[in-house]
């Protein structure tokens, strides 16, 4: 199985064996390909801590990819109170969905820390403009306001206005991987 899975990710594996070689055929036709959209600042990307980051919303996880592989995966506390569905325009609750970057990188005095999701894409601005609204912005990553507020916060999965909120300690972390520039891939 272990060989199977070099095959079909590298091509590197020589596999004896006919019924093998069309099993790991079948297998191979259903896999899905992910496509990581190239960082604006790409000059960078070989100093980079973090390659891309994939945020999976109805599974609340967002997870750290170096190298092609997972380096950390996190639970996703909050998110809008309408979070099924990609963002459209200001005030929706929605969180975005699709390829963006982290414009933004910032300490917070409400939120601890804060990563900026460089939302809205023109493909974004062109949905909101047909229905004559404002796509919104301000989308990010961030930890929650701490103390008593906080506690609060940490009991309700739905009180952001469409960012990603996550655990004071997990947003130090990613904070401390994830530069201007990273990928950011946010799936429904």
């Amino acid at each position: 199985m272990f060989c199977g899975l070099l095959l079909v990710a590298l091509s590197a594996c020589e596999v004896a064996g006919s019924s093998l070689k069309s099993n790991l055929k079948t297998n191979t036709d259903q896999a899905v390909s992910l496509h990581v959209p190239p960082s604006p600042i790409d000059e960078q990307k070989e100093n980079r801590k973090v390659d891309y980051i994939v945020v999976q919303k109805k599974d609340w996880l967002l997870s750290l990819w170096k190298d092609g592989r997972v380096l950390k995966t996190y639970s996703v506390m909050a998110m809008g109170a309408n979070p099924v569905g990609p963002k459209v325009y200001e005030g929706d609750e929605r969180t975005p969905e699709g390829q963006y970057y982290i414009n933004d990188k910032h300490v917070s005095q409400n939120f601890q820390k804060f990563l900026g999701i460089s939302y809205p894409s023109d493909k974004d601005i062109l949905v909101a403009k047909r229905f004559g609204i404002s796509p919104g912005g301000q989308v990010g990553i961030h930890g929650d306001r701490g103390g008593v507020s906080g506690f609060f916060q940490r009991s309700d999965k739905n009180w952001t206005d469409g960012c990603l909120a996550l655990r004071n300690k997990d947003i130090e972390d990613i904070y401390s991987l994830v530069d201007v520039g990273t990928p950011i891939l946010i799936k429904p």
